[in-house]
């Protein structure tokens, strides 16, 4: 990539051995110029009390598929840390891997914006949303 980016491959690597990642079990399993997919397999301790995928690991997958999209245009140096994000959860998980899709909207000076969808094994679209971050060049 031009002007000191990471190659993908780098960048898969760099970022699929992240301790979080490894944790909840994330894998970015594609990344392209502005977009990145995040797969998260299915498992029993990511339930919330009532038998569906938390939340909470729903929201960090769809972050997660930003952020490493916003990655993919980011020059040496530069991070990029969320300061909102707002998800609209559409289907609840009980079983089966998720895959999320972060695109980039824009991509400014200081402030990056992004999409994200998250969908369920079957397909179904279970949320959507918006994350914003901030721009830190070292």
């Amino acid at each position: 990539m031009s002007g000191g980016r990471e190659t993908p491959a780098a960048l898969l690597a760099r970022v699929n051995e992240s301790p979080f990642y490894r944790l909840i079990g994330f894998e970015v399993v594609e990344v392209g110029e502005g977009m990145a997919r995040v797969r998260m397999p299915f498992r029993e301790d990511l339930l919330q009390f009532q038998g569906a995928v938390h939340g909470g690991a729903v929201f960090s997958i769809a972050d997660a598929a930003v952020a490493v999209a916003l990655l993919t245009l980011a020059e040496q140096g530069e991070e990029a840390v969320t300061i909102e994000g707002k998800l609209n959860y559409l289907a609840k998980v009980t079983q089966g891997d998720l895959e999320a899709i972060g695109r980039v909207v824009h991509h400014g000076r200081s402030v990056a914006l992004g999409d994200t969808e998250v969908f369920r094994s079957d397909g179904k679209l279970c949320a959507k949303g918006l994350m914003t971050y901030t721009l830190i060049r070292r």
